[in-house]
């Protein structure tokens, strides 16, 4: 064999994405996969429901590729190439687990206590639903013995099944979206914590086996997360998932690039400003068609190095909130070279809520800064130290097969993420905060597993700041041997609301209405605040254009199906119920008329029977979500 042949040998596997996200949904048999790049290309009008109008869960696919002995990509593994044996094994131990307050990784943090406190013992073994894990061989297999069904006391609880496709890739789909009490009458109570109920979102591991030449090879593992549907499929949140990580991946794995480019970093944050118009009305005023800030229009002008729109920058720039909460001492400069303080002010961008959000006594943590890196690479534009390789808007690829094979790993990690939120994590989306601590990971998007046999760590009754993030000291960071480092199934998702619509359902937008009714929001690309409706777009389309421009000016609140305003009780017990018939937010094209966008996001799909009268979703679930909490 030449040399040249022998370094293009495969001697390891890996599985990608490294962290796969499956959305529950309420149809009972239809599914399709999630994005496998960041930018697919949009699904038809009515693609995400089945014939009956309900809910596709979102499934989650994985790839075996494998490697040369400088970890370079030789190709796809498939089931062509020899038998490949994939395991899966997840779990929900939300219920066993420790009360949602605020994330702990902040110096707000609180002591909490456990969840269902009053259940003690041996007992508490059942409040974690624990499916043995799954093995699954061949091509297009599928069927209910590869179904993962755990119980919850005398509950038996589906948490999803294993599938293949036609190459003998992994699908993975989750639950259906069904959360339960214990008692059948029983009803929500709270945003986060609700004691006697469980949901069928989980995490877990994915292993594979791969029989290749006559040689047996273990690929690198991945994680899947089940996560709650995305009701905004076509777009990114300000501050995604893959942001996040790639501020967490910094100095651990990755070297920061010198210079940011314009295309590739300054663009895409500017254009999801823009975009958010589709699904906060506050965001549309600001951003959006006709805004003052409306970026996209200004784009060659952004473009720029330079100083004849240096102040244009600068302007931009200084709107940023200073990303501090998690390192006071970050060193982050303005672009005079200046140390800049940290901002908390409700008006900075983005104008979100934050981790430790609330109404008064405002701190660091109130509301959501950028990443660190974005920050960096804003700053560094605002400076005009940039790469102006602005040539239009990029071409992205639209499927994982128009990728070259050398990239295909890395984009179908990037592409999981970025559908994901990087915030705020009270308590979050899909995932939440521990996923920007280094230590969880072995490299990036590689969970650190438990070592097999490893039985889960009993906390205590309270579980302290300290015993997950030591905050004193000059080298703050995850506690040695707290739950930062080793995770096992269902220890990701453990740390989110129960069930999840609930806290779906209630993290909104402008709970200052005297400030503004629209502004903050929290998490408007999954679960949108005030959308343009199939109603008022068949008005456009068919008004002469300045009445359209009037119409297209009209935005209802998606949550209005849920209730009356003043019973919020009844609003979270709705969604539990009904969450697969709220409507989606999808692409159509506009009117064709310079006075408006070339395309629309619309609210379609809607399975409620009958509209309602819109009075803006002023339920103060404030006084519930960000002041107090209810108790049974």
């Amino acid at each position: 064999m030449k040399s040249s042949e022998k370094k293009r040998e495969i001697v390891s596997v890996a599985i990608h994405p490294g962290i796969g996200i499956a959305r529950v949904g309420n149809s009972q048999e239809e599914y399709f996969i999630g994005p496998e790049v960041p930018y697919p290309d949009p699904k038809p009008p009515g693609f995400y429901r089945d014939a009956s109008g309900a809910l596709k869960r979102q499934a989650a696919r994985f790839r075996i590729y494998g490697l040369d002995s400088e970890g370079r990509v030789v190709r796809e593994i498939t089931a062509g190439d020899g038998k490949i044996e994939w395991t899966v094994e997840v779990a929900n131990k939300k219920s066993a687990w420790y009360q949602f307050v605020t994330a702990m990784d902040i110096p707000e943090a609180v002591p909490v206590g456990r969840r269902n406190a009053q259940i003690k013992g041996e007992e508490r073994r059942k409040l974690a639903i624990t499916p043995p894990p799954c093995s699954i061989q061949g091509r297009n297999q599928s069927g209910e013995r590869y179904h993962l069904t755990g119980q919850f006391f005398e509950q038996k609880v589906y948490l999803g099944e294993l599938a293949t496709d036609e190459a003998g890739r992994l699908i993975f789909l989750g639950g259906r979206g069904v959360s339960r009490a214990v008692t059948p009458e029983a009803k929500p109570y709270t945003f986060a914590n609700n004691d006697g109920w469980h949901d069928d979102v989980s995490d877990g591991p994915v292993g594979a086996v791969v029989h290749l030449g006559g040689k047996k090879l273990v690929a690198k593992p991945a994680w899947v997360v089940v996560a709650p549907p995305n009701y905004a499929p076509d777009l990114l949140g300000v501050v995604t998932l893959y942001d996040l990580l790639a501020s967490t991946y910094i100095g651990n794995w990755w070297a920061q690039k010198k210079r940011p480019s314009f295309t590739q970093d300054i663009y895409p944050i500017l254009e999801r400003f823009c975009t958010t118009e589709w699904v906060n009305q506050g965001f549309f005023t600001q951003f959006g068609w006709g805004g003052p800030y409306e970026f996209l229009r200004q784009i060659d002008v952004l473009a720029q190095t330079g100083d004849t729109f240096a102040e244009r920058r600068r302007q931009i720039f200084n709107q940023f909130r200073y990303p501090q909460q998690l390192n006071p001492n970050l060193n982050v400069t303005a672009p005079d070279n200046t140390a800049l303080s940290a901002g908390s002010s409700v008006g900075q961008w983005p104008v979100y809520y934050g981790d430790a959000v609330t109404l008064s006594n405002v701190n660091a943590n109130a509301y959501l800064p950028v990443t660190e890196l974005m920050y960096q690479y804003l700053s560094q534009w605002a400076a005009g130290d940039f790469d102006a390789d602005w040539s239009g808007p990029p071409h992205h690829p639209l499927s994982i097969d128009k990728v070259p094979l050398a990239e295909q790993p890395a984009m179908l990690d990037r592409a999981a993420m970025e559908f994901c939120l990087g915030g705020p994590f009270h308590p979050g989306c899909e995932l939440t905060w521990p996923v920007r601590n280094a230590t969880i990971f072995t490299e990036p998007f590689r969970i650190r597993r438990w070592p097999a046999g490893t039985a889960d760590v009993d906390y205590g009754d309270i579980l302290t700041p300290d015993q997950v993030y030591q905050q004193s000291g000059s080298s703050p960071g995850p506690t040695l041997g707290g739950p930062l480092y080793f995770q096992g199934p269902g220890d990701l998702t453990r740390w989110m609301a129960i069930p999840w619509q609930t806290d779906s359902s209630s993290c909104r937008s402008g709970y200052s209405p005297e400030y503004d009714p629209y502004l903050p929001t929290f998490w408007p690309q999954r679960v949108p605040n005030q959308v343009l409706t199939e109603k008022t777009y068949q008005k456009i389309m068919t008004s002469p254009p300045a009445e359209g421009l009037i119409a297209f000016q009209s935005r209802a609140t998606w949550y209005r199906f849920l209730g009356p305003d003043s019973d919020y009780l009844g609003q979270i017990d709705t969604m539990i119920h009904h969450f697969g018939d709220l409507g989606l937010v999808e692409k159509w094209p506009g009117p064709g008329s310079p006075e408006l966008p070339k395309e629309m996001y619309v609210e379609t799909g809607v399975q409620f029977k009958e509209d309602v009268p819109d009075d803006q979703g002023k339920v103060m679930v404030v006084k519930e979500k960000l002041i107090g909490r209810k108790r049974k």
